[in-house]
């Protein structure tokens, strides 16, 4: 966003801009001991070795990095260790602030800015707060202290200038991380230098300067309102900033860095995203998204939820780039449905058309999997701490947990000291008895910090939840080839013929069509409540009546079941021939004595939830046709559970509080995080669940954990 400096008025700088001016620095260099720019009088830069002395330590002067916000930034060092640090550098020229005014910022200066967290365990979550905050007693400078080298790295607007725009997928990135850290900004306590506390606070100064990019392409953010506005030359209007205020900004920041411009070529304006003509490099779902942000359309009410929205998006290989909507009048918005929209809906609809001539299989793109974290040992969020989590007895993760995705280490295992160099211990605690563990988490938070589940539906506003992965149903009958069921069945079925079989309105399998064979239908419901909770919501609609006629089906575990299946096929018998039954993917997915049929839901196309690799290195959905177990395991149909077109798919998240007060508000994103790096999903997929992103099918994992 376009700034003017506002020393400019004041002092006759060459370049109107006395702060950001490159002559302060010479007279630094060319005059020792100089305290005033040569040219305008305007304060000069500090010189090498300058040593700045506070409470903590002394300071020592190593670089000039540059001029950002109010003040100037440089590199330096701590006297007693030489460890590294960043020195912001504040004025209050008398030029503009009497000697009263000075004094009432500096004492200001130092109250807010020594701000520091409540629990000094919480992860960061790239939030670049003060080490420490000197006000020089004698001169007119104030200093801001952060610790290591990350707030001397590129500001957002720099790398905007030397790489011009972002493509969307690094957009969404970005505002995943910036949201992140705005969530924990709004939500945590802090405690300033008297002792007193204070709830959460907005930043207030979102922009592209107070945005840090680091190599590994994480965004760190920095230079809070509550300490940067203290600055500004009189008359200072600051009001202290609302956090809706924050999502504005970021909504700008990310429509400048998508855009490639933060000022029009031809005037000192900003971009407007009112502008239609702006958006068309921005891809459908995520310019509907910055149009929320931006308050265009109605705001998200938190960054949490602006977040969840987010992470919600279809991915934009799916999204379009058509037309964006006017803010203008209602007439014009249909005008510019007919004009733009039936074209490409009409061109949307040939390309199907032809597409749908070809191999069913799609290139997959992994870019949003490149854009993970690589490891456990690259994250910088994970703390110290013993952090205990739960889950449903019987449930999709208590499978998980126990299974060996890469050597003879059980993922809990691998999990619970995911870091040799951090004494960061989670300990799955397996419930003793059936119900949720939702209650748990919320009044007993020391035993319980989250709970890893797959029912979120309509969810108390007093938890959070953030998802890492999907699982699913999996419909399966045997895969028999005397008695051929799948191949029979075309190797699909639809959730009304489920709902029939499993109500008990099928007696035997030509009561659902003459030409499929004489057998007796044996439905089988799982054991598990979590799949049966889901299976009643989607295929029986909740409907009581169906639920109560479902629940007269004889029980047995999907293990049970399997076992009876392969058994029978051993003996030579078909005693099972007519079974049908379903179960959780991470149960189901690597079983080769079953088919799982293809789902069809209505008058959509039939979904298949696995894909196998053929001789050419494709993905394919598998059919009745191939053997199983001859081929290799399969994948997961990860688009199809992304795109929700796989009826039985549904997300498993982490649920936890809301309430930074409480041990889990902190543990549970640290949780997410470990599993939601390359690494992290490559683990879950190697257990049966299906990741966020697909995965390079020869992606090799860091030897941290093997």
């Amino acid at each position: 966003m376009p700034t003017t400096d506002p020393y400019a008025r004041s002092y006759r700088c060459w370049q109107n801009a006395p702060l950001s001016c490159d002559r302060p620095l010479k007279t630094a260099e060319e005059v020792p001991n100089a305290k005033f720019c040569l040219e305008c009088g305007f304060p000069a830069t500090l010189p090498k070795q300058a040593e700045i002395r506070g409470s903590r330590d002394i300071y020592r002067i190593t670089e000039f990095v540059r001029s950002q916000g109010m003040g100037r930034l440089y590199k330096g060092v701590q006297i007693s260790d030489g460890k590294p640090v960043v020195i912001k550098e504040y004025l209050l020229p008398s030029r503009y602030f009497n000697a009263e005014e000075a004094q009432q910022r500096k004492d200001k200066f130092t109250q807010i800015a020594g701000i520091s967290s409540v629990n000094n365990q919480s992860p960061d979550f790239r939030l670049l707060m003060p080490w420490e905050a000197i006000a020089d007693r004698q001169g007119d400078r104030c200093y801001l202290i952060t610790l290591g080298n990350i707030a001397a790295a590129p500001n957002l607007s720099q790398v905007l200038q030397q790489n011009g725009a972002m493509s969307p997928e690094r957009v969404r990135d970005l505002l995943t991380q910036v949201l992140q850290t705005l969530q924990f900004l709004h939500a945590q306590k802090f405690r300033l230098p008297s002792g007193q506390v204070r709830g959460g606070m907005a930043h207030g100064n979102l922009c592209l300067e107070s945005l840090i990019a680091t190599e590994n392409s994480y965004i760190y953010t920095c230079d809070l309102a509550a300490w940067e506005r203290l600055f500004d030359p009189p008359p200072n209007t600051f009001s202290i900033p609302e956090p809706a205020q924050d999502l504005v900004a970021l909504g700008y920041v990310a429509f400048y860095l998508g855009l490639g411009r933060a000022q029009e070529p031809t005037s000192e304006r900003s971009p407007d995203p009112r502008n239609v003509q702006l958006w068309s490099k921005t891809d459908s779902a995520l310019r509907e998204f910055l149009y929320h942000l931006l308050g265009l359309e109605t705001p998200f009410p938190s960054a949490e939820a602006a977040r969840q929205a987010l992470l919600q998006l279809p991915s934009t290989k799916m999204a379009t780039t058509a037309a964006p909507r006017t803010f203008e009048s209602k007439i014009g918005r249909r005008q510019l449905l007919w004009l733009v929209g039936l074209p490409l809906l009409l061109l949307g609809g040939l390309l199907w058309l032809v597409r749908s001539q070809f191999n069913r299989e799609e290139a997959v793109d992994f870019t949003e999997f490149q854009r993970l974290v690589p490891s456990f040992n690259d994250l910088n969020t994970i703390v110290a701490g013993r952090y205990p989590y739960t889950a449903e007895r019987d449930s999709t993760w208590t499978t998980v947990v126990g299974k060996r995705p890469l050597s003879n280490r059980p993922l809990n295992d691998i999990l619970t000291l995911p870091r040799m160099d951090i004494a960061a211990e989670f300990n799955y605690i397996k419930p003793k008895f059936p119900g949720s563990p939702l209650k748990a988490v919320t009044e007993q938070n020391n035993q319980a910090n989250f709970a890893i589940t797959s029912l979120i539906d309509k969810l108390p506003t007093s938890l959070n939840s953030e998802q890492i992965g999907y699982d699913g149903l999996l419909v399966f009958v045997p895969a028999y080839k005397a008695q051929n069921l799948p191949a029979a069945l075309q190797g699909k079925i639809s959730l009304d013929d489920l709902r029939k079989i499993f109500t008990g309105q099928v007696k035997n399998w030509q009561d659902l069509n003459p030409n499929l064979p004489n057998l007796t239908t044996k439905p089988y419901r799982p054991l598990e409540p979590e799949a049966l909770q889901i299976f009643e919501k989607i295929v029986l609609n909740n409907d009581p009546e169906a639920i109560a006629k479902f629940r007269q089906i004889k029980q047995r575990s999907t293990f049970q079941t399997l076992r009876a299946i392969d058994f029978a096929e051993q003996q030579g018998q078909q005693l099972e021939a007519g079974t049908i039954s379903f179960g959780t993917l991470v149960q189901t997915w690597d079983q080769c004595k079953v088919f799982p049929l293809d789902l069809v839901q209505g008058n959509a196309k039939p979904v298949q939830a696995l894909l196998r690799e053929t001789t050419d290195n494709k993905l394919v959905p598998i059919t009745p046709a191939d053997n199983l177990c001859q081929e290799k395991k399969p994948f997961p149909n990860v688009e199809a559970y992304r795109q929700r077109t796989y009826p039985l798919g549904f997300p498993l998240a982490i649920v936890y509080p809301n309430d930074n007060s409480l041990t889990g508000f902190k543990s549970a994103p640290m949780f997410a995080d470990l599993l939601k790096t390359r690494d992290g999903q490559f683990l879950l997929q190697q257990t049966g669940l299906v990741p966020l992103q697909s995965i390079p099918r020869n992606y090799q994992p860091s030897m941290s954990f093997l």
